[in-house]
């Protein structure tokens, strides 16, 4: 019986069929989402394992310059509108929200930044098979694509869970400068790293082998030929992710 996904036994799966665009476009979706959830996941263990308060410019104060000048009591006799120029110019936050914040800004840079990957992804692959000679339509260069991305569905929360228990707590006060506070948390992501390197290179190369046998079946090229175009573009990927 053939297997219902490429990722244990890639040689198998794409023996017995055609890489399908439609099922490649399901499965580039879910990567999507999973990626974006990897955001939300990163947020909920930093959230956790950093802890305290931080000093902030107060919202609700004009500026210092607005302050400082003769403009505020002109708007208060021009629109009995008086600006609190007397309260003070920073205020003390609880961390979890800033870190939320920062960590949402990222969702739509991966809704759109990586299906925009798997695209440019698919191109590399599908002009590296022409070169070599390959036929097939570009549906399946983008099917074997988005199959080779499919290994951080699992290397991806594992990575996730590895950092929960990994990560060192973090207390900050309002006196911890910023400086202080980066180094800090780099510092506490240090045993992590290790792990988060070694699941780069699984997930990469498990991604490379499964290119490798897609591209044999769906672009009609030979496994050494299909095997080099994987490799190199496996290995761009990998070095990017490096930086």
């Amino acid at each position: 019986m053939s297997p219902r996904t490429p990722l244990l036994r890639p040689d198998r799966y794409f023996k017995s069929r055609e890489p399908d665009a439609a099922r490649g476009l399901v499965v580039a979706a879910l990567v999507t989402i999973a990626s974006v959830a990897l955001v939300a996941g990163l947020g909920v263990v930093f959230t956790e394992k950093i802890d305290g308060t931080v000093m902030i410019d107060n919202p609700d104060r004009p500026s210092e310059a607005f302050c400082d000048s003769d403009q505020n009591s002109m708007f208060t006799e021009m629109s009995e509108v008086s600006f609190d120029c007397d309260a003070p110019a920073e205020i003390e936050r609880d961390i979890d929200p800033i870190i939320r914040d920062a960590l949402g800004q990222f969702y739509l840079s991966m809704l759109v930044g990586l299906p925009i990957a798997l695209l440019g992804t698919a191109v590399v692959l599908h002009v590296g098979t022409a070169v070599c000679g390959g036929r097939g339509g570009f549906g399946n260069s983008f099917a074997v694509t988005a199959w080779g991305f499919a290994p951080i569905l699992v290397t991806m929360p594992l990575g996730l869970v590895a950092l929960w228990f990994m990560m060192d707590p973090v207390t900050i006060t309002p006196e911890t400068a910023p400086a202080v506070l980066e180094r800090t948390v780099l510092g506490s992501l240090r045993p992590w790293l290790p792990v988060a390197t070694a699941l780069n290179v699984a997930s990469t190369a498990w991604g490379a082998v499964v290119w490798t046998f897609g591209l044999e079946r769906g672009r009609d090229v030979s496994r050494a030929q299909a095997a080099a175009v994987a490799a190199v573009t496996a290995s761009v990927f990998f070095l990017i992710g490096l930086l």
